[in-house]
């Protein structure tokens, strides 16, 4: 009773606490089990003696043998994954800035805005652009009244012509600068590069802009990529196009997505290359900078024998494990050796050591030893 006091103590602290029992509360948990277990045992063993005392003629049937738990052994498909951590960013996300500097005239959006590709955001004011191009408008005028006028007199063997081919030249020359100055114009509105949403705006009406230096962040949630490192060793494993599991804990969603992309470079600091999985977001619950998790299979065995990793203990020779051996009628647990290959998942694939058909216990092999009898859970 007191034990049954102390766990359901620990477990109501651990869920006060908001969090998940570890693995050590777990283990904890499992040998307060076992202790309440022995005792419930002994007390089942004093009552059958009081009662077979207080009664000659009663007599109470024991079956011999440790009560386990066994796991026939059958030839099963064994997979390997390894995990890595990536970060979520935006397919298209960009800090806009204009192409030229001048003072910003008007903003014509405001955070959290939806807008198309090509819409105006923000307006530069572009008066002395204005008057210059006003300017060029009068010159322009006056150049082509003199290249009309020195052409009438060319055609009339009046002037020379390098006097036309002077004119002609100004005239080119006036039209090219207005064009660099409704160039200039048209630098001085910011548009956006792409539809999305207006994220941040950085400046305010009246201060000045310059190239490089974001007005605002512009981010389309519609697509999403995960990019992570993963280290040179499963160089050999990961391809492009093969299906992962991603993971998003803070967002409470997985799915499953295919690498798009796998770096061709290590990098020589980490030892690791990257790559890059796409991820649609049509609702738009995954944001920018968050963590994901990305579950990458690296092992597949068709016909694997697979025993709970936990039930596999370790000695001064090696792995070991306890399989049932039936000699007349009786079952016993005999100590066997096994070779081990990968675990994944709390399965571990036995290379060597077991076959199929074979029971290993997996309940219960704590309290066993070589030649114990046993009794098999039904």
């Amino acid at each position: 009773m007191r034990t049954n006091i102390l766990i359901a103590v620990v477990l109501l602290a651990l869920v006060s606490c908001g969090g998940e029992p570890t693995l050590e509360d777990k283990k904890a948990a499992l040998d307060a089990k076992k202790v309440e277990l022995g005792k419930l045992q002994n007390e089942i063993s004093n009552m059958e003696e009081e009662l077979m005392a207080a009664d000659s003629s009663l007599v109470i049937k024991k079956e011999p043998g440790i009560l386990v738990e066994v796991k026939g052994i059958t030839p099963q498909t064994f997979e390997h994954y390894f995990i890595i951590n990536g970060g979520v960013e935006a397919v298209e996300q960009a800090s806009v800035s204009p192409e030229q500097g001048g003072q910003i005239k008007q903003i014509l959006v405001k955070e959290g805005d939806h807008v198309s590709a090509g819409a105006t955001l923000a307006k530069l004011n572009t008066s002395v652009i204005q008057r210059n191009i006003e300017e060029l408008d009068n010159q322009i005028t006056l150049a082509q009244t003199v290249y009309d006028r020195q052409a009438r007199l060319w055609e009339k063997k009046i002037g020379s012509e390098i006097q036309l081919l002077q004119a002609k030249n100004n005239l080119d020359a006036l039209k090219k600068k207005k064009e660099t100055a409704v160039a200039q114009m048209a630098m001085s509105t910011v548009k956006a590069p792409f539809s999305g949403i207006v994220d941040v705006l950085h400046q305010k009406e009246g201060e000045l802009a310059a190239p490089g230096m974001p007005i605002l962040t512009l981010v389309n949630m519609n697509e999403m990529k995960v990019k992570a490192d993963v280290s040179e060793n499963y160089v050999q494993s990961v391809k492009p196009n093969a299906e992962v599991n991603v993971d998003f804990p803070s967002f409470g969603m997985s799915t499953t997505a295919t690498i798009r992309s796998v770096s061709n470079i290590i990098n020589p600091l980490n030892r690791t290359f990257s790559i890059e999985v796409r991820i649609p977001n049509n609702d738009g619950s995954l944001k920018p900078n968050g963590i994901a998790t990305i579950k990458i299979k690296d092992f597949t065995a068709d016909s694997a024998l697979v025993v709970p990793a936990i039930s596999i203990s370790k000695d001064a020779k090696g792995d070991f494990l306890f399989v049932i051996n039936k000699e007349e009628g009786k079952s016993k647990a005999v100590k066997t050796y096994v070779q081990t290959g990968r675990t994944s998942s709390g399965q571990t694939m036995v290379i060597d050591g077991l076959k199929a058909g074979d029971q290993v216990v997996v309940e219960g092999y704590n309290e066993v030893a070589n030649g114990d009898l046993v009794r098999i859970q039904g």
